[in-house]
This record gives structure tokens, sequence and C-alpha cells, in this order.
């Protein structure tokens, strides 16, 4: 809704619909700039979230500094009474108010930190992919039951994290070999690809999933990941299959965000994508010759060209999105 309302206000802006000295007035009426009580809002969430991230970290700290001070058992005691105290209090509280939110991703960090004082204090000699994966599948229960974006993001994190310091740790996974650098990619954008597709599509069914940040962050690490893997193909001659899977991630967000529906950030990443494997293929081809001035001022140009042009393409596209909605 506020998208479309500054759409509007661009597009009458840009037509010369609102006198010069009106703009500003006509931003605040219609909500695109926000007001003082917007910013108090603002400012209101954003000290309440700094101050539960400090309270879990400040807890980590301190126990780290007080270590000889305390014994075993007044570490745990902190630490879990803590813990039992903050998910009392979001039992009290229900877990609609942003505190109970909070008060549950505050929980979710103290229980890394117990997990982590648990292999320090007993030297366990687990892996250090074992603590993020407990600590996963510990708070899972708390993720679900939040029904919160954030934390499902904590969690993806987690799980990423696991794997690759279990891939570091034992060269495998599920039984398959990986060894160099280009297999952890294809296991980092199987996962994250996948977690993108599963938000995009519970997205529609569950409004607490509807946020759009959530989607481009998981987009943009796949795009990251398949970016990577294209690339080794050029500088490190792995498989034609990276630039299929490239290609088909192309088709897809081209299909699910021109197509279906305009979302000109995960078409911007799209633009972005291309524009680093063409520029890179085509230094790969020169690199084979004299790599001369006259190159370098033709990558350039290239360069220039398609920032040029995406940026018209996505002009266009939003305009076109202006005129949707009206």
């Amino acid at each position: 809704m506020q998208a479309s309302k500054r759409n509007t206000m661009i597009a009458l802006i840009e037509n010369r619909n609102i006198e010069k000295e009106n703009i500003p007035k006509a931003l605040y009426e219609v909500g695109v700039i926000p007001t003082a009580k917007a910013w108090h809002h603002f400012i209101d969430q954003l000290l309440l979230w700094f101050a539960g991230l400090a309270l879990a970290f400040a807890m980590m700290f301190f126990i780290a500094y007080n270590w000889t001070a305390f014994g075993r058992f007044g570490k745990f005691a902190l630490v879990e009474g803590s813990i039992i105290l903050i998910i009392a209090l979001y039992g009290y509280l229900g877990r609609e108010s942003l505190l109970s939110k909070v008060l549950l991703t505050v929980s979710s960090i103290l229980l890394g930190v117990l997990l982590a004082l648990v292999g320090q204090t007993y030297q366990t000699g687990a892996d250090p992919w074992q603590l993020f994966f407990y600590w996963a599948v510990l708070i899972l229960p708390w993720v679900v039951v939040s029904r919160f974006s954030a934390l499902w993001m904590l969690w993806i994190f987690l799980i990423n994290v696991s794997i690759l310091l279990y891939i570091e740790a034992f060269r495998g996974f599920l039984g398959f070999a990986f060894h160099t650098e280009v297999s952890f990619l294809w296991i980092f954008f199987a996962f994250n690809t996948v977690a993108w597709a599963l938000w995009e599509f519970f997205s529609s069914r569950f409004t607490w999933l509807d946020g759009t940040w959530a989607i481009r962050l998981l987009g943009f690490v796949s795009m990251s990941a398949i970016t990577s893997l294209a690339l080794s193909f050029f500088w490190e001659e792995s498989s034609g299959l990276t630039l299929l899977v490239w290609v088909a991630w192309l088709i897809v967000v081209y299909v699910l965000y021109r197509v279906r529906e305009i979302d000109l950030f995960m078409l911007a990443l799209a633009a972005l994508t291309f524009s680093i494997i063409l520029i890179n293929f085509l230094i790969h081809l020169i690199s084979w010759r004299d790599f001369s001035l006259g190159y370098i001022l033709f990558i350039g140009l290239v360069i220039l060209g398609l920032g040029g042009g995406f940026a018209m393409w996505l002009k266009s596209l939003q305009k076109e999105a202006e005129n949707e909605t009206e």
C-alpha cells in the first residue's frame, strides 16, 4: 500500500500535476514522508530491538568476563533462569505483540549461549557444526510458534552454518564427497534456493510470511551462490551444468517477478548477475590475447551500456507497475 502511494506521487510529480511548492505538503498528507508520530513509533521499535539484543549479548560477555568468578552451577543458573523468565513473560504477553517477539528472539539467542556453555564447561569434544545444528533443532518449536519472519531467518542462518561446518569437517554430505569450493557452493545454493522457493510458495498462504525483505534476502543469497558457480565455469573450468542452472535461475526469476508480478529488486538482481557473467565471459575471451588498452576501453563501454540499458528497462517496468496500480 505504501509503495503504491509512493509510485503514484512519483508519477504526479514527474507529470508536474503538483505545484513545486506544494510537493512537501502533499507527501506528508499521503504519508510518503513519515510524520512525527511515525518516527516516534519507528524509534520506539528500534530501541526495543536494540535493548533485547543488548540484553542477550550482555549475558554472553558477562559470563565470559566473570568465568572464574562463577562456579559451573552459577553460570548455568544465570542463563537457564534468564531463559525461563523470558519464556514466562512471553506466555504472559501472548505472541502477537512486538515485545513478545523480541523476548522469543532473545531466548533463542540465549539458548545458543547455553549450548556453548555446556560445551565449554564439560569439554564434550563435539564438532563445531553440532553446536549450530542442535541450536537450530532446539529453537525450532519457538520458531514455529512465533510466526515471526526474523526468527525463521535466524533458523535458516543456523542451518547454513551447520551444513558448511559439517562439510568442512568431513568433506562430505549425505554420503557424497566434496573436496572443492565449487562443491560447497552447490550445497549452499541448493539449500537457500529451496528455502527461497518454499518461502515464496507459503507467503501467499500465511500473512506473516508476506514480508518482501525475507524473500529478497534469500533471493540475494541464492543469486550470489549461482553467480559464483557460473563464474567458476570460466575461471576454474567447472562443469557446464553451472551455466545451465544459472540460465534456469534467470528464467525462473523473470517468470516470477516480471510475468507473474513486477518486483524491481529481484529483477535488478537478475540484471546484476547477467552483467557480471557477461563481463567475465568477455574478459575470459580477451585474456587469451594481448590485453591492451583498447580491450579495457571496450569492457568499460560494455559495462556502461549494460548499466544504462538495465536502468532504462527497470524504469519502464516501474512505470508499468504504476499504471497497473492506478
